[in-house]
C-alpha cells in the first residue's frame, strides 16, 4: 500500500502531545530587507525542497542574504538569529513526532525548562501536514513550534501557514511563500520610499542562450542547445556506451543516489491477485530477501516486522525517457560529468537517459515557480492548471510554444524521484527471507481528458518474476525495509482486535492475519473481528486466507463488504464505514475491554470516514459530547490502541 514519500529512511520518535492551535497575535513590526534564514524539519524531504524553492523566490525578489539550514545544523539553543527573519518550515512523522532533523530542537523548545529564545528573534512557521490522513495531528509540529517561540520570546511577524498534502500542499506553500516576499519587499520599499508594485504579469521575456556542444546533442543543425539564465551550464561528455543501468548501484560515497541499507531484490512472483476484475485489479508481488552472495548490492540480510513497510525506488518508464529526451533534443547517452557545480542536484557521472530514468519524476507536477517559468507568466491558477490536472513539465512546454526548456532547467527545478512506501502484507513467522507487497495499477482520466499511470505502480507491474530454479534471469527492485514500530499486534495474543480496512489496507491486515495463523498454532488466541471493503465481489483476495484463520480462530468474525457491484437488495453493499457504525455495540464492548483497532485504507476519505464513525460510536455508546468523543479517540491513539495505516 502506497503510503508516502521520502529522501531517507526514517526512525520513529514516539512521543506525545495534544494538538496546539497556532496564535493570531502578530508583530506589529513588518520585517525590513535584512538577512532570512531558512530552517527546516523534513522527515521525507518535501520541507527542504520547500526551503530551497523559497529560498531562490527570495533571491528573485532581490533578497540577498538568504541561507537555507535543517534545524540539526547547529545547536538548538543559537540556531534562531537575532536580526534575522527566521523562516521554520516543520512537517511531522509519525503519530504528530518531530521529523528526525528536528528532534533536539523541539526538546529544546518544548521540554527544556530553562529554554529561551535570545532578544529580537523575528519568525514565521510553514506547517506541512495532512489533514484528511491525520485530523487528529494535523500540521502539530508546526503549531506547537508557532506557539511556543512565541512564549520563549520570539517575534511572531506572519500568521503561521498551514500546508495540507491532502488538498495541494505545493499550492499552499506557493500562496503563504508570496506572503512572505511581498511582506519582505514591501517593508523594504517603504523603508527606502519605493513603490513594490509588481512590474507586470509576464515573465521577462530573454533570448536564451546556446552553448556549442557538437558530440552530445542529437538533432540540432547549428550543433548547439539551449541552457539556462539562471543554473550553472551542465558539463556534458561524448557517450561511451549505449547501456543504460536498470538500477544506480554503482554509485557510492557522496555521490550515491539510494538511501543507505537500499539493497537489490529479486522478485521471485508477480501475478494477479483476481481473475476479472479490471485494469486496477489487485497485484501480489513477492520479493526474495535471501542474501546473494555473488552480489554485493542484493542484500545484507534484510530482516522485517510485520506491520513494516518497504520502500521501493522506482524508474520512469521508457516512453515517458524518450519523450523527454526527444524534446531536449541531447544525446541520451552523453555524460553529466563530474566536473560540475556543486550546486548540482543529483549525482554525476550517469547520461543524460539514466539520470532522466532515475533520478527525476517525469510524470510529476511542476512546482509554480517552474510552472511560471515554462510558461511565462505570473498569473497563475496552480491548483486547476497545474495541480488538478496532474500537468507534466513537458505537456506544459509543448503548451507554452516558447523557446525549449533547457536540460539544466529541467534537471535543477524537476522533482526529484523518491521511493514511495509499500506496507509488508506478510509475516516473517511465516515468510523469514519473503515479504509480500499488494498494489493495485494506478490509472485516471485527468481533468484535460488524458490518461495518466501512476509511476510506481506501472513500474512494478512491469517486473516479470523469476523461473523456478533461474536465479541468473531475475527482476530486481531497489528497495529497504522501514522499521514501523508503532504498527504491531499486541504483546499479549489475547487482546482483542479489529481490523478494519479498505481497498490496498488488505496489504497490513494480511502480514496480521497471516502472523495471528501462525501463532494460533501454539497460543491461545484472543477475539479478533475483520472488517474489509473491496470495490466488488470479482475484487475480493486472499478468501482462503480469512477462512484459515477463522478455522483456527485467529479470526473470530469477518464481514466483508463491497462499494459497488452488488444487487442493491445485498445488504453486503456499503461503505466500511457505514459497516463500523452498524457494529457499533461490538466496536464499543471490544475499546472497553482494551482492545486495540487497527484502520488501513487510503487517506483521503477512507481514514477520515472511519474516525468519524467511531467518534459516532462514542458519543452514543460512551454518552459524550462531540468534542469528549474526539479527545477520547485521541487517547486511544495516544496509548497505542488506534493505529493507523493509510496511504494517498
Amino acid at each position: 500500500m502506497l503510503a508516502r514519500r521520502l529522501f531517507r529512511p526514517s526512525k520513529r520518535l514516539v512521543q506525545q502531545r495534544q494538538p496546539l492551535q497556532p496564535h493570531r497575535c502578530l508583530s506589529s513590526t513588518p520585517p525590513a530587507e535584512r538577512p532570512v534564514r531558512i530552517l527546516y524539519a523534513s522527515q521525507t524531504g518535501t520541507a527542504q525542497l520547500f526551503a530551497h524553492q523559497l529560498a531562490e523566490g527570495l533571491e528573485d525578489e532581490g533578497i540577498e542574504e538568504v541561507t537555507v539550514q535543517g534545524l540539526d545544523e547547529e545547536p538548538p539553543e543559537s540556531i534562531l538569529a537575532p536580526g534575522h527573519l527566521n523562516l521554520v518550515l516543520a512537517s511531522c512523522a509519525g503519530k504528530g513526532e518531530p521529523p528526525d532533523n528536528a528532534r533536539d530542537f523541539y526538546e529544546f523548545v518544548m521540554n527544556e525548562p530553562d529554554a529561551t529564545l535570545p532578544e529580537g528573534v523575528d519568525y514565521a512557521v510553514f506547517g506541512l501536514g495532512n489533514e484528511s490522513a491525520h485530523p487528529n495531528n494535523y500540521n502539530v509540529i508546526g503549531k506547537r513550534f508557532d506557539s511556543r517561540l512565541e512564549e520563549l520570546g520570539g517575534k511572531r511577524v506572519k500568521e503561521m501557514g498551514l500546508g495540507d498534502d491532502g488538498g495541494c500542499l505545493e499550492g499552499d506553500f506557493d500562496e503563504w511563500m508570496a506572503e512572505v516576499s511581498k511582506m519582505i519587499t514591501e517593508a523594504s520599499a517603504e523603508e527606502a520610499g519605493e513603490s513594490s508594485e509588481a512590474s507586470g504579469k509576464e515573465v521577462e521575456e530573454k533570448e536564451q542562450p546556446h552553448v556549442e556542444c557538437p558530440s552530445v546533442v542529437a538533432e540540432s543543425p547549428e550543433k548547439t542547445r539551449p541552457v539556462s539564465h539562471k543554473h550553472p551550464t551542465l558539463v556534458l561528455e561524448p557517450a561511451q556506451s549505449n547501456v543504460v543501468r536498470r538500477d544506480l548501484f554503482h554509485l557510492k560515497g557522496s555521490n550515491r543516489f539510494y538511501a543507505e541499507h537500499t539493497a537489490k531484490l529479486k522478485v521471485a512472483d508477480n501475478h494477479l491477485l483476481t481473475s476479472d476484475a479490471g485494469d486496477s485489479s489487485l497485484h501480489e508481488m513477492r520479493v526474495s530477501l535471501e542474501k546473494d552472495y555473488a552480489d554485493e548490492t542484493n542484500n545484507n540480510g534484510l530482516t522485517y516486522e510485520t506491520g513494516d513497510h518497504l520502500l521501493v525506488y522506482p524508474r520512469n518508464s521508457d516512453t515517458w525517457v524518450r519523450a523527454y529526451i526527444d524534446y531536449l533534443g541531447v544525446d541520451p547517452q552523453a555524460i553529466i560529468s563530474d566536473d560540475n557545480d556543486e550546486s548540482y542536484p543529483h549525482p554525476t557521472g550517469l547520461t543524460v537517459a539514466e539520470t532522466l530514468s532515475h533520478c527525476v519524476d517525469l510524470g510529476a507536477p511542476p512546482s509554480p515557480r517552474f510552472a511560471r517559468l515554462i510558461l511565462g507568466r505570473k498569473d497563475l491558477d496552480y491548483v486547476n492548471e497545474i495541480a488538478n490536472p496532474r500537468s507534466t513539465v513537458i505537456g506544459l512546454c509543448y503548451q507554452a510554444g516558447r523557446a525549449k526548456l533547457s536540460l539544466e532547467d529541467l534537471l535543477y527545478n524537476a522533482t526529484p524521484m523518491k521511493p514511495r512506501h509499500y506496507s509488508i502484507a506478510s509475516s516473517p513467522l511465516r515468510h523469514p527471507d519473503q515479504v509480500v507487497l499488494v498494489y493495485r495499477p494506478v490509472h485516471y482520466v485527468n481533468s484535460t481528458g488524458n490518461l495518466r499511470d501512476g509511476v510506481c505502480t506501472s513500474f512494478l507491474t512491469h517486473k516479470g518474476a523469476v523461473q523456478k530454479g533461474d536465479w541468473h534471469n531475475f527482476a530486481c527492485l531497489p528497495a529497504m525495509v522501514e522499521s514501523n514500530p508503532s504498527f504491531r499486534l499486541p504483546k499479549d495474543h489475547k487482546t482483542p482486535v479489529l481490523f478494519i480496512g479498505g481497498g490496498c489496507g488488505v496489504a497490513p491486515i494480511r502480514g496480521f492475519i497471516q502472523e495471528r495463523v501462525a501463532l494460533a498454532e501454539s497460543n491461545e488466541m484472543g477475539p479478533a473481528t475483520l472488517f474489509m471493503g473491496f470495490r466488488n465481489p470479482q475484487d475480493e483476495c486472499y478468501q482462503s486466507l480469512v477462512q484459515k484463520a477463522l478455522d483456527m480462530n485467529a479470526l473470530t468474525e469477518s464481514d466483508i463488504v463491497y462499494y459497488s457491484g452488488c444487487d442493491m437488495a445485498d445488504k453486503s453493499q456499503m461503505f466500511v464505514s457505514d459497516l463500523v457504525r452498524t457494529k457499533g455495540e461490538m466496536v464499543w464492548d471490544l475499546v472497553q475491554r482494551g482492545g486495540h483497532i487497527y484502520i488501513c485504507g487510503g487517506a483521503k476519505t477512507f481514514g477520515a470516514k472511519v474516525d468519524a464513525a467511531l467518534i459516532e460510536i462514542f458519543q452514543e455508546r460512551g454518552d459524550m459530547d462531540f468534542d469528549a468523543a474526539l479527545q477520547y479517540l485521541r487517547n486511544l491513539v495516544n496509548e497505542g490502541r488506534l493505529m493507523e495505516d493509510l496511504s494517498n
